[in-house]
């Protein structure tokens, strides 16, 4: 009887020892993706051009067929850009990132257009985001994200001017 004792003493002592780590692991630190490359001239930018997406939409890009059918997804965002500078703006680059009301990450979308904008003026244009343009998990949650509940935060990394003056 003392063995089957010192047997299971033994035993629960190993378990134990195997199984320290685990209890004492720490909470993992939510991650975070670092902020899109800042410019010294980020106020100067956000101040001369105004970004917001109004509208977003799901559509089936086409028939995929293979191994398993499927079809292939887009995202069209309907976005409009305010040039609020006295000169014409002639092109554009940036990220909008989409999080949730409490700063989580949905998906950074990096945004190019050489649509030229008068001073003063609004213009609207619209992105289709492909599948394969966002990691499968980024897709659906931008996909199933309701424009209402999240926040745009834009990140201009450069404007160009038709005078040729360029902010980055």
């Amino acid at each position: 009887m003392r063995n089957k004792s010192l047997f299971f003493l033994f035993i629960s002592l190993a378990a134990l020892t195997v199984m320290a780590p685990v209890f004492t692991q720490r909470a993992k630190a939510a991650q975070t993706t670092p902020t899109p490359a800042v410019s010294p001239n980020l106020a100067l930018m956000k101040k001369a051009l105004r970004f917001w997406v109004y509208e977003k939409s799901t559509d089936v890009i086409s028939d995929v067929s293979g191994l398993f059918d499927s079809k292939a997804q887009k995202i069209t965002l309907k976005c409009e850009l305010k040039n609020q500078t006295g000169r014409e703006i002639h092109g554009v680059r940036g990220v909008v990132r989409f999080t949730t009301l409490f700063g989580e990450e949905i998906a950074d979308i990096y945004i190019e257009s050489t649509d030229a904008i008068p001073p003063g003026q609004v213009i609207g244009v619209n992105w289709d985001i492909p599948t394969d343009r966002l990691s499968p998990d980024a897709f659906d949650k931008l996909k199933k994200a309701q424009l209402d509940k999240v926040r745009q935060i834009w990140y201009p990394r450069t404007i160009v001017f038709t005078d040729g003056t360029v902010l980055k």
